[in-house]
C-alpha cells in the first residue's frame, strides 16, 4: 500500500487506475450533487451492470459506514492520496484471496458490519472476471 501513496495515478496498473477513477467519479458526484450515480460508468465497460451495481453497494457501505472522515481526490487529480492508497490497498488484498487481512484492513475504515459487506462486495468484483483489466 504504502508504495501507492503519491504515484501518479497514470503509472498505475489497468485495474487499479479503474478502480481509483470510479472511486473518485462516485465520491465526487455524491459531494457535489448530493447523489451519488446510480451506476457507474466506467464499470459498464468492463464489468456490465452488475459490477456496476455490487461498485455503487460497497461505496454506500464505505460511506455510510466509515468511522471517521474519508478523503478522496477529484478525478483529475494526478497522484493517489492516503486514503485512496488504503482502497488500493484492499482490493489488492482481495485479488490475493487474502480476505481476512482485507477485512481487518477495512475494519480500520469503517465498522465491522460495513468491512465484511464491502470485502464481499470486491469478491464479487473479482469473480466476474473485472479483474481481467490487467
Amino acid at each position: 500500500m504504502y508504495d501507492l501513496i503519491d504515484r501518479p495515478v497514470a503509472d498505475l496498473p489497468r485495474f487499479e487506475h479503474v478502480v481509483l477513477d470510479e472511486t473518485r467519479r462516485w465520491v465526487h458526484a455524491l459531494t457535489l450533487a448530493g447523489a451519488a450515480p446510480t451506476v457507474p460508468t466506467g464499470f459498464t465497460d468492463h464489468g456490465g451492470p452488475v459490477v456496476a451495481r455490487t461498485f455503487d453497494s460497497l461505496m454506500r457501505d464505505l460511506d455510510q459506514g466509515s468511522t471517521e472522515t474519508l478523503v478522496f481526490e477529484r478525478p483529475c487529480h494526478s497522484t493517489v492520496s492516503e486514503t485512496e492508497a488504503v482502497m488500493l490497498g484492499l482490493w489488492r488484498l482481495v485479488r490475493a484471496d487474502r480476505i481476512a487481512a482485507a477485512r481487518a484492513a477495512a475494519a480500520g475504515l469503517v465498522d465491522d458490519a460495513s468491512a465484511r459487506r464491502i470485502v464481499a462486495a470486491m469478491v464479487r468484483i473479482v469473480g466476474t472476471g473485472f479483474v481481467a483489466l490487467d
